[in-house]
């Protein structure tokens, strides 16, 4: 069973990221069941969503403990999910909120609270310099696909899927520094 834990703020693109990561497992012949739990997120708040991926999946609900891969869309919310994380489990995490990044995240990667396969990444200026600041959930993606095991042409498919066609080429290019970027981390 694979268990992938997304949070993030209303409007990052947390769904997105589940879907192109369902289409993934699901091209693999996998069943897949992806769950968002979620606030406020039209206003900004808290979006949780859930990617589980097996040869049969009962539940689409990731407990405590058992995520293989956090993403984290905004460092806070990321956070506030590490609990998710089982212990040997890898985050990518954006540096989207600077204040939290210099309290918390720092000390979290340092003190072992997440592991040592913890990515920092700051996903929001790679987005802008792919050309859009909302492809920060691709960015993540594409850090976190050295942790995942498929090909760039799968990733490639299940990403023009999902994206409207004229955003294509600006997120594939944000895919690309975000696994240039997750190369960098390790």
């Amino acid at each position: 069973m694979i268990n992938i834990v997304i949070a993030g703020v209303g409007g990052q693109g947390s769904i997105l990221a589940a879907k192109v990561l369902g289409s993934l497992y699901l091209s693999h012949g996998l069943d897949v069941k992806v769950n968002e739990v979620h606030g406020m997120s039209q206003r900004g708040g808290s979006v949780v969503t859930m990617v589980r991926a097996g040869e049969k999946v009962y539940s689409p609900l990731v407990s405590p403990g058992e995520a293989d891969l956090l993403i984290g869309l905004e460092c806070q919310e990321a956070m506030r999910a590490v609990p998710f994380l089982s212990p040997d489990g890898k985050a990518v995490i954006s540096l989207r909120n600077i204040p939290i990044r210099q309290q918390q995240a720092g000390s979290a990667s340092g003190s072992g609270v997440i592991g040592r396969d913890c990515l920092q990444i700051d996903a929001l200026a790679l987005a802008k310099e792919a050309g859009n600041p909302r492809c920060e959930n691709v960015v993540l993606l594409g850090a976190a696909s050295k942790f995942l095991n498929f090909t760039r042409d799968e990733w490639e498919s299940a990403i023009r899927e999902h994206i409207k066609p004229q955003h294509i080429e600006v997120n594939l290019k944000a895919f690309t520094l975000g696994e240039k970027a997750g190369e960098e981390c390790l």
